[in-house]
């Protein structure tokens, strides 16, 4: 075995993903309206730990929406601009949740109020929690339950 047949060995396989986690993930993504399920998660992702709520990608795409839109507050034509190109992104999303003929696994993770800890066990940010998206497939192990800021 050659140094890069190795090295290609040792690749994490995305077809090893948690199916747990993905099933968490779906329970979140439920399409029903009158469902809103948010769950306490902490990852260890790349040697750090990312902590928040999981919650469906509806939520996740208006959460990130709006704080994005916040920062152009100054600008109503663009932010106008940028809320249309989102919305079409979220209609293709959906339509998508809802082809009853192909069985999706949720290949992304949405957090809300997102944080990652340092060793040492600082938070960052410090000052408040981040709306995250990552691939689920990159997550090491998981835990029930958010970290919570110590101050």
């Amino acid at each position: 075995m050659t140094e890069e047949t190795k090295s290609i060995d040792s690749l994490p396989n995305p077809a090893q993903t948690d199916c747990l986690l993905q099933l968490l993930v779906s329970l979140v993504n439920n399409p029903n309206p009158e469902v809103n399920l948010e769950i306490g998660v902490t990852l260890q992702v790349s040697g750090m730990l990312v902590s928040g709520d999981l919650v469906s990608a509806d939520v996740y795409l208006e959460g990130f929406i709006s704080d994005f839109t916040d920062t152009l507050e100054n600008n109503p034509e663009v932010t106008k601009s940028i809320e249309r190109g989102f919305s079409r992104l979220h209609e293709v999303y959906e339509q998508k949740l809802n082809m009853p003929t192909v069985e999706l696994q949720p290949q992304y993770i949405h957090l809300k109020g997102a944080r990652f800890f340092n060793t040492v066990g600082n938070p960052i940010p410090a000052n408040r929690g981040v709306w995250w998206r990552g691939r689920i497939c990159e997550v090491g192990g998981f835990s029930l339950g958010s970290l919570s800021v110590s101050g």
